[in-house]
């Protein structure tokens, strides 16, 4: 009897020991208790960790193009690019014309005998400014025109300024390229060549398809981040907004269309070309990128 009673104690006691190991949640890793109202948990979405594709188009309504209304040779053109971003009258090539040459003679001979124009002519006012009008149309600058008065002769290379603020669209010459404007209509041409187009800053947009259950979820006005690879960078971030979300929902694959505009500038030599793949995060930027 005593042997057996000896043999059962230490049964006991592990079977003892089992149920305590059993009783310590923690050593099994089961979860901690719920922080207080006071701790800061930091939650986030889990859609503003994802990429999705997306790719960059343009408005229409948006772009401005550069024309050139006389026959000319382009002479230089200063290292233009599609996706280069411009600033308006920003010096891009220069051109050199024996028709635009013929005009400013023209004009400088009214202009040095103003005083005998006027003389003899009610109108000797009026037609220097049609004179001045025709070389603004033919595509030379105020500042030109005053370096032209200045020197008494004409001027054999124009500057070509960029119109407007943006990114060049398209590029639709190259250096030594003669221009043919077409045809004549009085004292200005009816046509002219498009030699490049600029996109203002309104007209890029990056368009997305995205999940059904995650376009449910966005606002018009939600910030993003679209993020753009560039070869000496890397990817850069830029911030931008939900532009639109459209109605229509693909059934097949249950994704929807989103238009987001971009409300930062890239830096400096980062392109953005028509069709470029990029990607988007519904949040804010990365600190990884």
């Amino acid at each position: 009897m005593l042997c057996k009673l000896v043999l059962a104690l230490p049964l006991f006691f592990g079977l003892q020991a089992a149920v305590h190991a059993h009783s310590d949640a923690s050593m099994f890793g089961a979860p901690s208790a719920a922080p207080s109202a006071g701790e800061d948990r930091h939650d986030h979405p889990a859609e503003a960790a994802i990429r999705y594709p997306a790719t960059l188009a343009f408005d229409p309504r948006h772009l401005v193009n550069l024309v050139i209304k006389i026959n000319a040779r382009i002479t230089k053109l200063s290292n233009l690019y599609v996706g280069k971003r411009v600033a308006r009258n920003e010096v891009l090539g220069e051109m050199e014309s024996a028709e635009l040459e013929t005009v400013q003679g023209t004009y400088l001979a009214l202009y040095g005998n103003m005083d005998a124009v006027q003389s003899f002519s009610m109108t000797g006012n009026e037609k220097l400014i049609d004179a001045r009008m025709n070389l603004t149309w033919r595509g030379m600058s105020e500042d030109d025109i005053k370096q032209m008065e200045s020197r008494r002769e004409p001027l054999k290379r124009i500057r070509i300024k960029s119109p407007e603020s943006g990114f060049i669209y398209s590029l639709n010459v190259v250096n030594n390229q003669i221009l043919n404007t077409g045809g004549q209509v009085g004292q200005y041409t009816a046509s002219g060549t498009t030699i490049l187009t600029i996109a203002r800053p309104a007209a890029i947009q990056v368009e997305a398809s995205l999940p059904v259950r995650v376009t449910g979820k966005l606002k018009p006005g939600q910030r993003t981040t679209v993020y753009v690879a560039d070869a000496r960078r890397g990817e850069v971030a830029i911030p931008a907004v939900v532009q639109q979300i459209f109605a229509f929902a693909n059934p097949i694959n249950q994704r929807q269309r989103v238009r987001l505009k971009l409300i930062g500038n890239p830096p400096d030599g980062v392109a953005l070309p028509a069709g470029l793949q990029t990607s988007v995060s519904l949040g804010e930027p990365d600190h990884a990128h």
